[in-house]
């Protein structure tokens, strides 16, 4: 039988590989899989992040409306439920409706996008009449802002096209109005984004650039 006796050298050899081998196999078993833990628990943590972020936005802007909710109903404002999205057609009768009195008018719309800070629809548009008068145009704004479809007017401009009135509008006037409005819609659908905000309030233009003349 023979027998062989490794070398000093051969035996640190052997240990040396041994170690590597260990550590090779930690490196794999336990340091890679924790490191794909580790990965994982930071993602989670960042989408976590990102949705109480989200949800902070959205509980500041809940109460913010729920505040301008107060406001108007003690001005004895009415309020109006979100219409189902989509609402156009029954919009577009009404709009069509109020500006029927208008000497002339034009409505443009973008793409309805799903708002991340209310939760609802919000539908922009520009809508561009003409009257003969201050106080015409004054009050199909008003029908817009305060109709049955709940809005936002960001934005009122009301010329004098001829220059012949005086401060409160006379006869024979020509005006063009400008309005960007924003309606807004409960998301439903393929819109599956739910808001916990089911009413607004009718909109105060008074303070309107070109409301108060």
């Amino acid at each position: 039988m023979l027998t062989y006796t490794f070398s000093t050298r051969e035996k640190v050899l052997l240990a040396l590989l041994a170690f590597v081998a260990i550590i090779i196999a930690w490196y794999q078993l336990v340091f890679v899989n924790i490191q794909n833990q580790v990965n994982t628990l930071n993602s989670e943590i960042a989408a976590a992040q990102d949705e109480f972020t989200m949800n902070q936005s959205r509980a500041a802007a809940m109460t913010s409306m729920k505040k301008a909710i107060e406001d108007y109903e003690a001005k004895g404002f009415a309020p109006v439920h979100l219409p189902n999205y989509d609402n156009t057609q029954n919009l577009m009768a009404y709009l069509n409706g109020v500006l029927a009195t208008s000497t002339e008018y034009s409505m443009s719309f973008d793409n309805p996008e799903l708002s991340e800070d209310d939760g609802t629809v919000h539908r922009v548009g520009t809508i561009t009449f003409g009257t003969t008068s201050y106080e015409e145009a004054r009050s199909i704004a008003q029908n817009i802002a305060r109709g049955p479809y709940p809005c936002q007017i960001d934005a009122l401009q009301i010329a004098d096209s001829q220059s012949q009135r005086g401060r409160s509008g006379g006869a024979g006037g020509s005006f063009t109005s400008n309005l960007q409005v924003t309606f807004f819609e409960k998301p439903t659908g393929n819109l599956v984004q739910k808001s916990d905000k089911n009413e607004v309030k009718g909109q105060d233009l008074s303070k309107m650039s070109d409301w108060n003349k």
